[in-house]
């Protein structure tokens, strides 16, 4: 019988997106450690984050881009940003941009022919579905979370938010990376688990594991839904 993971509130138990690839000895030592036995919660403010939904990303098209998850995963978060417009709950988002020199671009590990392919202005615009409103802030990064070396921090103080909902692309990169500053910064962190994607279900579910574990909550669409519903 396999271990399941608490991910729902009020004690409700259900088998979780990555108990089928965690070992029983694994789950096992993380609940004997207290990890992901209990929720962090929302708080009494929240932001949505959309991270990377560009096409880049999202469309198969573009190298490091996968039609398969991102088009599925776009229309989840289609949901989720329709309810916040509803009752005010403010959105920010992020991509990146392409730049001619490889200091600021980075030390990514890719090969010369993603990197041509990632001179395309389409790479980096957020697709249409999801496509951002004048008073909703797009932060420009060039490192996996959206904090670095952006206003991302500045604006969610702003807001006077204690909880980050986030969501986007890719799950085990700058969602993962994003998530975990968000903690180191004192943020509730709730991610709903059908709004993010990776183009590795290995790297998906792992990354939702030790994300669940260690520093927020993965939940149900649903129930986030429920919460924003509700403000």
């Amino acid at each position: 019988m396999k271990q399941t993971v608490e991910i729902y509130r009020g004690g409700v138990k259900a088998m979780a997106i990555w108990d089928d690839v965690i070992p029983q000895e694994e789950l096992k030592r993380f609940a004997a450690g207290g990890m992901g036995t209990s929720l962090v919660g929302f708080g009494e403010k929240a932001v949505l984050l959309i991270v990377d939904m560009s096409y880049g990303f999202v469309d198969s098209s573009f190298p490091l881009g996968d039609s398969s998850v991102g088009w599925t995963t776009v229309h989840h978060i289609q949901k989720l940003q329709a309810v916040a417009r509803e009752k005010k709950v403010p959105i920010l988002y992020s991509t990146s941009e392409w730049k001619n020199n490889s200091v600021e671009r980075g030390l990514w590990k890719r090969t010369p022919e993603v990197t041509q392919a990632l001179k395309n202005p389409k790479a980096y615009r957020i697709v249409t579905e999801l496509a951002p409103r004048e008073d909703e802030p797009v932060v420009t990064k060039m490192a996996p979370s959206a904090f670095h070396g952006t206003d991302l921090l500045r604006m969610l103080i702003q807001y006077n938010a204690d909880t980050l909902i986030l969501t986007g692309m890719v799950t085990s990169g700058c969602v993962y990376a994003t998530g975990v500053d968000a903690f180191s910064f004192g943020f509730r962190v709730i991610i709903p688990a059908e709004g993010v994607a990776d183009r590795s279900q290995i790297g998906h579910k792992v990354a939702l594991f030790n994300f669940h574990m260690k520093y927020g909550d993965v939940l149900p669409m649903a129930e986030v839904l429920r919460y924003m519903s509700s403000k």
